[in-house]
């Protein structure tokens, strides 16, 4: 099990050639445990290749405990547990993939 800090939604975050938001939080229920995710918008506006975007899900885990405290930085922290059966994975996924057509990227963190 692991901390995760709840990232600031709907705040742009620059990196190499563009950036991304990620624009809402969610909790589906998957064999009795609760799994976090946050869905994101990601925009490339420099590169050789033209310029493009995806929509894309985040997955940090199960979730442990929410939002047991505040950091320093005033973000809540939850602890969450990391999904490796990849069994898992591919129903999650499939889940995700039905409540929210339009974002097929979808990473395991």
């Amino acid at each position: 099990m692991g901390e995760y800090i709840h990232p600031e939604l709907n705040r742009r975050v620059e990196f190499f050639g563009g950036g991304y938001i990620l624009v809402e939080e969610g909790r589906i229920d998957y064999q009795g445990k609760e799994v976090l995710y946050f869905l994101g918008l990601a925009g490339i506006e420099a590169s050789c290749c033209g310029r493009g975007g995806c929509a894309f899900i985040k997955v940090p885990g199960y979730i442990r405990f929410w939002k047991k405290k505040i950091n320093e930085s005033g973000q809540a922290v939850s602890e969450v547990e990391r999904i490796a059966a990849e069994d898992s994975q591919k129903e999650i996924r499939k889940i995700l993939e039905e409540k929210h057509p339009g974002f097929k990227q979808i990473e395991f963190l």
